[in-house]
């Protein structure tokens, strides 16, 4: 429940949205969220479990396209443990290899892959399987290290190459390097507004009695600040356009999102289509270089 509530308060206040879900009062869109994320969550985790790893999860997938021969990850050492037999109890050196076929790497896989078979597409590299081969390992006595970080070079005896002269780590490093300056960049110039602008359906339009066309617009207001923001609204679109409700400086609480009902009203001898580009615009008033613009519509009746 606490995952689908958090995911709608991506979507709108987060105070308000609390106070809807306490009081029954949320919207139904914040009713159907909250029961697809609580169904798909004991779906997902409390059924499926290790499925969703194997079969949805691309996780594994996205790991086995960046994998090549050198790289380090948990693998079993083949000339090692072949041939594979079962130790029993007093039996003597018989030239079998240190894998006694317990199946203990098997079982505490979440995937259940054998990683005696090689790399598999299943495999999270969680390395549950070292543990559990190091344990019989140590009850057997022979030393750790049958299934380990290795690559497939090392396991093979071919010469490893120095991490910082393979290519493809280069070019790893540079995404990496690109996409953090750029989340960097993003979270250094974010704004300290946000807007919203609703357009009111129902009516689409009003004609007024001296003719001119009327919409209703819902602005949200959103102040990330830490204190009260002083904001002026403002419109451009239609010649002759007139702003209503937005003539006084809006007060927006730290954090919180104000919502602003306005009126736009624009002569019928100004309209050429029934559609026209709105432009509301929403700033600072002690910071007017602080500003927010939103693209909405004006209706009016077809020409």
């Amino acid at each position: 429940m606490l995952t689908g509530i958090s995911f709608a308060a991506w979507f709108t206040d987060a105070y308000e949205l609390w106070q809807g879900y306490l009081t029954l009062s949320a919207p139904a869109i914040a009713w159907i969220v909250l029961g697809l994320f609580t169904v798909g969550t004991f779906l997902f985790a409390g059924f499926m479990r290790e499925q969703v790893c194997f079969w949805l999860c691309p996780y594994a997938r996205i790991q086995g396209v960046m994998y090549d021969r050198e790289t380090i990850l948990p693998a079993y050492d083949y000339n090692r443990g072949e041939p594979r037999g079962k130790l029993k109890k007093g039996e003597v050196e018989s030239g079998k290899g240190d894998c006694i076929d317990c199946h203990q790497c098997v079982a505490v896989c979440p995937t259940g892959i054998d990683i005696r078979a090689g790399q598999q597409e299943g495999c999270i590299t969680c390395a549950l399987c070292l543990d559990a081969c190091d344990a019989v390992m140590d009850k057997i006595g022979r030393p750790r290290g049958l299934i380990r970080y290795a690559s497939l070079d090392e396991l093979e005896g071919e010469p490893t190459v120095k991490l910082l002269k393979r290519p493809r780590v280069l070019v790893y490093i540079a995404i990496l390097v690109l996409a953090f300056s750029g989340i960097i960049y993003g979270l250094t110039h974010l704004g300290t507004l946000e807007l919203k602008v609703i357009h009111e359906r129902s009516p689409l339009f009003v004609q007024l009695s001296d003719g001119s066309i009327q919409n209703k617009y819902d602005l949200k207001i959103l102040n990330k600040l830490d204190k009260v923001m002083t904001v002026g609204v403002s419109a451009k679109g239609p010649e002759d356009l007139q702003l209503i409700g937005a003539d006084e400086p809006l007060d927006v609480q730290p954090g919180k999102v104000l919502s602003h009902t306005v009126f736009i009203k624009v002569p019928r001898s100004s309209l050429e289509q029934s559609r026209t580009p709105v432009t509301f615009r929403v700033n600072n008033v002690d910071n007017p270089e602080d500003t927010v613009k939103y693209e909405s519509a004006f209706f009016s009746p077809r020409q």
